[in-house]
């Protein structure tokens, strides 16, 4: 027997819920581990859903028409590779495919330009040459196939042609710019994020190096970086501002020496924690900063910020699969905790994984969502029981977790 229930009687959704401070939208979530893409209200009711063949390779985004863009990590995608991406598929708002690119190489991060051109991110091999100077990484990491890779960065049209491209290692030096000492040899240049200037040129998020850099896209050089003294965790999600400032996502994981907002927090100086900043590239300081130091706001992996047209920042916690807004003086005025559970295995066996890469919020001008029908009536939750045996595996594998102080 089954039961459907109303979402908005139920403690799922939006947790803090402050109209009159929030932007007012809708936002798109996809979890990472498995096929489908949510679009909810500020309420935290679904009120669109678009159910795909494969997960993503890490999201999707809404373009101006209403239709889906989404990274597909088919059957054809490198299991190796985090983030790793078969193709690149279009859908219109009733899932039916309109468009589609593939290429086994694409990887994290795509953008539609204004000339109706594609930003792509991939994964390549690097020359042999450029690989030995790597000396950096965990040994017995490297890939299976004896090549390192690296990534690359093409302009695509619509019907595939590439008009522009670059590779990492033409402009980064294995010599010079030094990678994280423990992480894994298969990739050097480890890129993550990208966004766009007015003029064209690109910003970069160099995940293993610490590392966000602008190129310019007319030369290729890298004219502009910051980090990895300004003490970046493995960032992700950055983005060109308004105002010409950078929005990063600086994860904090293996963030060297400490990085120290109080004097007076001795206890947790060496925590790791995540922090948004806002850093000023004309004077390379950091003018706003939102984290949490006692390790509240924390994702290692992953996670995104995306500053709103009302000034407000809306930031994705992407382990915890926790969604929040908070406005300039850094008061939460929005939180959802995405509620669908994606079973996974790990060291331990089978766990469950609330997983979301990247989010983006879509204001209630934004043009595609015009004329869609968004009742969130749409939608019911159905309840039913659980089956005993997966449930008592369930407890074992999170006692087992415990022991091992997890």
């Amino acid at each position: 027997m089954s039961y459907e229930i109303d979402l908005k009687r139920l403690k799922i959704g939006a947790e803090v819920h402050n109209p009159s401070k929030f932007y007012n939208g809708y936002t798109l979530f996809a979890p990472m581990y498995d096929g489908n893409a949510w679009l909810i209200d500020m309420q935290g009711s679904i009120v669109h859903h678009w159910e795909m063949k494969n997960p993503p390779g890490v999201y999707g985004k809404l373009l101006s028409n209403g239709n889906l863009m989404w990274m597909d990590r088919g059957p054809n995608a490198n299991e190796a590779l985090d983030g790793g991406a078969s193709a690149l598929i279009e859908v219109d708002w009733d899932g039916k495919e309109i468009w589609r690119y593939d290429d086994t190489c694409l990887n994290h991060d795509f953008l539609n330009l204004p000339n109706g051109n594609i930003l792509i991110m991939r994964f390549v091999e690097m020359p042999d040459e450029v690989s030995r100077k790597v000396t950096v990484g965990l040994p017995g990491s490297e890939s299976p196939s004896g090549k390192m890779l690296s990534n690359n960065i093409q302009e695509i049209t619509r019907g595939g042609k590439v008009v522009w491209d670059w590779n990492h290692w033409e402009h980064f030096s294995p010599e010079k710019d030094i990678e994280c000492p423990i992480i894994n040899k298969m990739i050097y240049g480890y890129t993550n994020s990208f966004d766009i200037y007015p003029n064209g040129d690109i910003l970069i998020s160099v995940r293993h190096l610490n590392t966000v850099a602008r190129i310019s896209k007319k030369s290729g050089e890298i004219i502009w970086r910051w980090g990895p003294m300004q003490l970046l965790g493995h960032q992700h999600s950055v983005s060109v501002l308004k105002n010409g400032n950078i929005l990063i996502f600086d994860n904090g994981l293996h963030r060297n020496p400490p990085y120290i907002t109080d004097k007076s927090l001795s206890e947790v100086q060496e925590a790791e924690f995540s922090r948004v900043v806002e850093v000023d590239p004309q004077t390379n300081e950091i003018i706003w900063e939102y984290s949490d130091p006692t390790g509240q706001f924390y994702t290692p992996y992953c996670g995104s910020a995306e500053r709103l047209p009302n000034g407000n920042t809306l930031i994705c916690e992407s382990i915890r699969g926790i969604f929040f807004e908070v406005t300039p003086e850094k008061e939460v005025v929005w939180k959802y905790t995405q509620p669908f559970a994606i079973p996974r295995p790990n060291w331990f066996g089978w766990t469950i994984n609330y997983m979301v890469f990247q989010i983006r919020r879509y204001g209630l001008d934004f043009e595609g969502l015009k004329g869609k029908d968004l009742d969130p009536s749409n939608y019911s939750l159905v309840i039913k029981k659980v089956n005993k045996e997966k449930r008592d595996e369930a407890k074992k594998i999170m006692e087992r977790l415990a022991k091992a102080g997890y």
